[in-house]
């Protein structure tokens, strides 16, 4: 199972987007955390997720520090079933979704990899025509 929370519309923005890309899934669910929110109604509508699922639980927060991550963390401290990785990319959520969408296990590592390896500079002049890039 995969939860994605963040500040705003972080969550929601970030499934929309992963959908469109590899279709819809049920084992992912997006938090959000917006501005009628509290911290704790936050956590408790993650909590009732969480024990609502007897699989590991991977969440994936947008900052360190901040509250979703802060709440995430604290969730782990009463779930053994709960691991946080922090700020998510949508080449994050692309990795993780295909892998539990094939049946393998969540890897953390290649999980973080595939966010790192995402980032760079555009280095060379993009050349735009009527076929596109």
């Amino acid at each position: 199972m995969i939860i994605i929370t963040g500040h705003g519309k972080f969550a929601s923005g970030l499934k929309t987007s992963l959908d469109l890309i590899v279709g819809n899934y049920d084992f992912v669910k997006p938090i959000d955390f917006t501005e009628e929110k509290s911290p704790e109604s936050l956590k408790s509508e993650m909590k009732t997720f969480v024990e609502s699922i007897e699989d590991k639980v991977y969440i994936f927060t947008d900052l360190v520090g901040g509250t979703p991550f802060k709440v995430s963390s604290e969730l782990t401290l009463e779930h053994s079933n709960i691991e946080v990785l922090c700020g998510t990319n949508l080449p994050m959520l692309v990795e993780a979704t295909m892998m539990v969408s094939l049946g393998c296990d969540l890897d953390s590592e290649s999980i973080k990899d595939a966010g790192v390896n995402s980032i760079r500079p555009q280095v060379k002049k993009v050349v735009f025509s009527e076929d596109g890039i």
